[in-house]
């Protein structure tokens, strides 16, 4: 049973398809589960700038069909250099399944 659980952890990923267009980025986090699931999804965007610090924080219950990758939402952000930028996705079904992954902007001087 270990097993099973073991190998479904490891074929089930967040990545993020990102884009970029000058200073606009198109940053869009996508999950990829082995079985079904209802899960709580959690993203959490850190942002330091010229302007100042943000940061925001959504929560969402998703039904992930097996296999099938599933765009969550689709982020544009204006990344002036010296600016960072940090996304955190979270999915959980509360029980064995925990996935988190992170996303940075890439360092600009």
């Amino acid at each position: 049973m270990h097993t099973l659980i073991l190998l479904a952890a490891l074929s089930s990923h967040i990545t993020f398809n990102t884009t970029r267009d000058g200073e606009l980025y198109t940053i869009t986090p996508q999950v990829l589960l082995a079985e079904d699931c209802l899960c709580q999804v959690q993203i959490l965007a850190k942002r330091r700038g010229q302007s100042g610090d943000s940061t925001t924080q959504q929560r969402k219950t998703y039904h992930f069909v097996a296999n099938k990758p599933t765009d969550l939402m689709r982020l544009t952000l204006n990344i002036a250099p010296r600016d960072s930028v940090d996304i955190q996705v979270t999915v959980s079904d509360g029980q064995a399944l925990h996935l988190s992954q992170r996303w940075t902007s890439p360092e600009m001087l």
